[in-house]
């Protein structure tokens, strides 16, 4: 592809939703709005833009709005998956 800026890149990579963060998305950012709970869960398979990706750092480091309760089901989905893969024959 090629432009006024010359040669451009397009990463196939799916990248952290935070402004100037070049990390990889690794942590997907749920928001409930009717019972204010946001859920922190491991990436879809497939990428919806309509919500957020965050690279592990910024997950660990993510606070709810105020009078919002926070949940991160990343451990618990990484369990519940290998146990699905040990008894997949």
């Amino acid at each position: 592809m090629f432009g006024i800026f010359g040669r451009v890149t397009i990463s196939k990579s799916r990248l952290c939703s935070r402004p100037l963060c070049a990390n990889d998305a690794e942590v997907l950012l749920l928001f409930e709005y009717e019972t204010r709970l946001v859920e922190l869960r491991g990436l879809n398979r497939v990428r919806d833009s309509n919500l957020l990706e965050l690279c592990t750092n910024h997950a660990d480091t993510f606070r709810p709005p105020h009078a919002w309760s926070c949940q991160d089901v990343r451990q618990t989905q990484l369990t519940a998956e290998s146990d699905e893969s040990r008894y997949v024959r």
